[in-house]
């Protein structure tokens, strides 16, 4: 009996040791180091892993109900959607903030004003901009045709990220399209083209780190991305759907991303009950830590390819 109770301790005691060793969590900030698992395609990832160099942060940027998020690689910069048209003055402010003083690329996932909406304020601050990316849908409203107008009157080089694309954002660092699929867009219930489930969705990898944007994909591109791509959407990181609503993050799909956690970018008190407490209850059941804008504000993420903590501003 002592043997086999033993044993017992021993193994007890040498899961508490791998945990400690492999995940540190203080306050807001969690530390983790990062395994070689052979995320996504293995070629991508052996590429990307023996390329890179220095740092890269992601800052998903507190800018109200919307999407905005800075990625930093060395020194250059790429903004992934850039919040809504009541949120300019506070995403100018958050660039200057972080020092941006240009911008290799801009991806706006989908035309919908609280993705594409501050996309006028970088023009009015004068901040040169490489290289703009969307989905290649349009739109009849104002924020779009601002948009163009913009992009056209400062000669930015435009174009559309499809399924397979990849961008170079620099020192290593790459972003994988997986959607949309060029020539086959996911139809609405009236036969139209849906912004939401036609969303820019991408990996970004850095060696070993690897973060998945999904726009406001919901059901329909979640469920298209299960059967297509399947275990190359796992990340370690998931910006979640749509803002965390009813319609996104699906067990399935996040059984196909298998993240460790999860940021959601949401105003306070916002008009739509996101996130929802559907979407919250998936993560929670499958043990995905989520950080919020909403409550602790604009959320950081520091890799150096191999190790990576989070911060929050609150």
């Amino acid at each position: 009996m002592q043997y086999y109770i033993k044993r017992w301790l021993t193994y007890i005691t040498l899961v508490i040791a791998l945990v400690a060793g492999s995940l540190s969590l203080s306050g807001c900030n969690l530390q983790a180091n990062i395994p070689n698992m052979g995320q996504g395609s293995s070629a991508t990832t052996s590429q990307a892993s023996d390329a890179i160099t220095g740092t890269l942060d992601v800052y998903t940027l507190d800018i109200g109900q919307g999407d905005a998020h800075l990625i930093k690689v060395g020194n250059e910069y790429t903004l992934l959607d850039t919040g809504d048209v009541d949120h300019r003055d506070r995403l100018i402010a958050l660039l200057k903030q972080y020092n941006v003083s240009s911008l290799k690329n801009v991806i706006i996932t989908h035309p919908h004003a609280d993705h594409m909406g501050g996309f006028y304020a970088l023009i009015k601050a004068g901040i040169p901009i490489g290289h703009v990316y969307d989905n290649g849908m349009d739109a009849s409203t104002s924020v779009y045709k601002t948009y163009i107008k913009n992009m056209t009157a400062k000669n930015i080089v435009h174009s559309a990220l499809y399924k397979g694309a990849v961008v170079d954002l620099g020192s290593g660092a790459t972003f994988t399209v997986y959607a949309p699929e060029e020539g086959n867009y996911i139809l609405d219930n009236k036969g139209r083209p849906d912004p939401n489930d036609n969303s820019i969705v991408g990996k970004l990898t850095f060696g070993k780190f690897s973060m998945l944007f999904t726009g406001d994909a919901s059901r329909a591109e979640e469920n298209r991305l299960i059967k297509e791509e399947n275990t190359k959407l796992s990340s370690r990181v998931l910006k979640v759907g749509h803002h965390g609503s009813a319609s996104s993050s699906q067990k399935d799909f996040l059984r196909s991303v298998r993240p460790e956690l999860a940021v959601i970018s949401v105003g306070l008190h916002n008009d739509y009950g996101h996130p929802t407490s559907q979407a919250l209850k998936r993560l929670n059941d499958e043990n995905i830590l989520v950080y919020r804008t909403d409550t602790q504000g604009t959320i950081r993420i520091h890799t150096d390819g191999n190790t990576w903590n989070v911060t929050t501003e609150r």
